[in-house]
């Protein structure tokens, strides 16, 4: 019997090689990543989120938007729960370890590649152009921002779940247009596009980008009856609008909170023009890149950059015709590149960065598409043998072209995933490009204060104020810095011009709290603690900042409270020594016991909590345990006077001394002193 011809075998080892491939291109360049750590967003994200420390909040990280967890202040129009869900299964399995949150990152970024690549393929049936298309997008410079940032994990999420989505939507003709799809197909294209929605609010234009696919691309579409396309896309649109139902409803608006409503509709449209000018030429040309950019609103046509704009739009308006004409799928890459790109060109609904470079995760796919068909058809329209003889030399040049732009986006890469090692590194680089980036200058500044520079820190804290509206946040770190300096009428003034313009920002209310504190006026800084609260319920350092309040004033059970609340919203190291010192002072020690082995779980170096455990040990005769704490507190801190007492009345031989009494009771720690 004779053997058919086996023919799989090989186009399985060339998918093979091409997967690894990719794997190498999308993981290798961001390995220097896996050492950076938490910068910018990252750490009130992550570390000061009491969202993703517990799956007690998962109703609030689903029934919420991103920054609701800080109170009044946080509204906002970001409804990212897949995001914030990651940052909870990350914080249990690493807690406050970078690695885990920037392996996710690699790892998300390398299926979105290996997506693109497949995805392509099922576009426009080219192996090759796949393949390049996807090695340009692994290593595009412009998303070193989305993959070196821990926060840029929403448009890796959205990435993601975009083009699984669109490749599912793909496959619904797989069976032919008069019969049903694939079940598997049908089973997973909704949950993958609700799970893009969960992502990031650019998943919404999927629906439009089916439908444009259905009517205009899809082969076989003209055979295709009109309710086979509706039924292909119109649950999606279904899906989609649910979502909007749902924000509108749930949060008081799709938007509902207006970044810039100074911003005139014309100056939007016109400052629109000028943000794509900018995202295109970021996309051809990846140099100058920043963690952030200055925005500056367009309000005239003879803006320059709005004539950048102008210009860019009308060779993509030129070449997108020429391409509809003479290669029609490929065309497609505009439709892409436009839909994916517009959501992020309404200044009005913006943060401050409106200009930011992890936009473009999603929209440059299309980009990719354009360059990678470009070269390929080049390559293929110049064969090794022909009657010209630059064929040859073009054919060969093509590739090596290619290895070079390889080359030169990966070095770039990595030498931009330095940038998010540190804030410091970060925000030096960033004022290196823009240096009118007030809310970095400020940012930089909170760097310096935290190493106790505070000359440094007023620098660029004065620095911040202008040339621009300052940002509330420089107001009160220049009030903090005048209390510090007790310098407290200009500090008080400082910080009600940041209430003035935040009203709902806490951190202000509790500075000026501990600023009158400091000047005997405990009637006026328990009204601004208690407005913290108010503003900031979970917020632990509010919280605590009152409890010390309380305990200064000879109020321990308030005090007590204060640090129940604390540590109930986000469990920290501080409420618990706190709420350790109370208890024992009440005569609980069974609970004082508790409260001070949470603190030491949360913190290894809480000193406090080592010495009050010694306290009861000692008191209850558990000599040997009360020395091992002892110890404990004094490898955190060798000059505890405390420690270093109890650690000579309980080593010291009896007879040696008179003053040795083993039966002494040892004086309780007192609750400890605000910071």
């Amino acid at each position: 019997m004779r053997k058919r011809p086996r023919r799989a075998a090989p186009r399985t080892d060339a998918v093979t090689i091409a997967v690894l491939g990719l794997l190498l291109l999308a993981t290798v360049p961001y390995l220097n990543t896996l050492t950076n750590g938490f910068v910018y967003d990252d750490r009130s994200q992550i570390l000061d989120n009491p969202y993703v420390h517990s799956f007690r909040y998962l109703g609030k990280i689903f029934g919420s938007t991103v920054w609701t967890f800080e109170g009044a202040q946080g509204v906002t129009n970001y409804y990212r729960p897949l995001m914030s869900f990651a940052y909870l299964v990350c914080y249990k399995f690493f807690g406050p370890i970078t690695f885990g949150y920037h392996l996710l990152n690699i790892a998300l970024h390398a299926g979105v590649v290996l997506l693109l690549f497949a995805l392509t393929e099922r576009l426009f049936g080219d192996r090759l152009l796949s393949l390049v298309a996807a090695g340009l997008f692994a290593l595009h410079p412009i998303h070193t921002e989305s993959v070196s940032w821990i926060a840029g994990l929403p448009d890796l999420e959205l990435g993601f779940f975009f083009l699984l989505t669109f490749l599912l939507y793909l496959g619904l003709d797989r069976a032919g247009p008069a019969r049903s799809a694939p079940w598997g197909a049908r089973v997973a294209l909704l949950p993958s596009y609700f799970m893009a929605l969960l992502s990031k609010e650019q998943a919404l234009v999927l629906p439009l980008l089916a439908a444009a696919y259905e009517h205009f691309y899809r082969e076989g579409r003209e055979a295709t009856p009109l309710r086979v396309k509706l039924g292909r896309y119109l649950p999606l649109a279904g899906v989609a609008a649910a979502y909007l139902v749902f924000r509108i409803v749930g949060f008081g608006g799709f938007a509902p909170s207006v970044s810039r409503p100074g911003l005139t509709w014309p100056a939007v449209l016109l400052s629109a023009v000028a943000l794509t000018g900018g995202y295109l030429s970021k996309l051809v040309w990846p140099v100058h890149l920043s963690a952030f950019y200055v925005f500056h609103e367009s309000q005239r046509l003879g803006d320059p950059r709005v004539l950048a704009g102008a210009a860019w739009l009308l060779v993509c308006l030129a070449l997108f015709v020429w391409l509809w004409r003479s290669a029609h799928a490929i065309s497609f890459a505009w439709i892409w590149m436009g839909a994916t790109l517009a959501p992020v060109l309404n200044a009005r609904w913006m943060p401050a960065g409106v200009f930011a470079e992890r936009y473009l995760y999603l929209p440059s796919v299309g980009f990719c598409w354009l360059v990678s068909w470009v070269a390929t058809t080049a390559w293929r329209a110049a064969p090794a043998k022909g009657p010209s003889r630059w064929r040859p030399l073009l054919w060969r040049a093509m590739p090596v072209a290619l290895g070079l732009v390889a080359v030169l986006y990966g070095v770039r890469t990595i030498r931009r995933n330095r940038d998010w090692r540190s804030d410091e590194i970060l925000y030096q680089r960033t004022l290196d490009e823009q240096p009118d980036a007030q809310i970095i200058r400020t940012n930089l500044g909170v760097v310096y204060w935290d190493r106790g520079d505070f000359v440094s820190a007023e620098r660029e804290w004065t620095r911040s104020l202008g040339p621009l509206r300052p940002y509330a946040s420089t107001l009160n770190n220049l009030g903090l810095l005048r209390t510090h300096q007790e310098r407290y009428d200009e500090a008080i003034a400082f910080f009600e011009q940041a209430m003035h313009d935040r009203p709902k920002y806490m951190e202000p209310y509790k500075n000026l709290g501990a600023a009158y504190a400091k000047m005997d006026r405990p009637a006026d800084a328990e009204r601004e603690f208690r407005t913290a609260v108010e503003l900031a319920p979970l917020n632990s350092g509010a919280r605590n900042a009152y409890g010390h309040f309380l305990l200064d004033q000879g109020r321990p059970a308030e005090a007590q409270e204060q640090f129940r609340l604390s540590a109930e919203a986000d469990n920290n190291a501080d409420a618990q020594q706190n709420l350790g010192d109370l208890l024992a002072r009440g005569g609980d020690a069974t609970r004082a016991r508790v409260a001070y082995q949470a603190a030491i779980a949360l913190d290894a170096f809480a000193d406090h909590a080592y010495l009050g455990l010694a306290t009861i040990d000692e008191r209850q005769g558990r000599i040997a345990d009360a020395v091992q704490e002892y110890r404990a507190s004094l490898n955190t801190d060798p000059n505890n006077a405390d420690a270093l007492a109890g650690l000579r009345r309980l080593t010291t031989p009896v007879n040696s001394s008179p003053t040795a009494l083993p039966n002494a009771k040892p004086i309780l720690p007192t609750a400890q002193p605000a910071n």
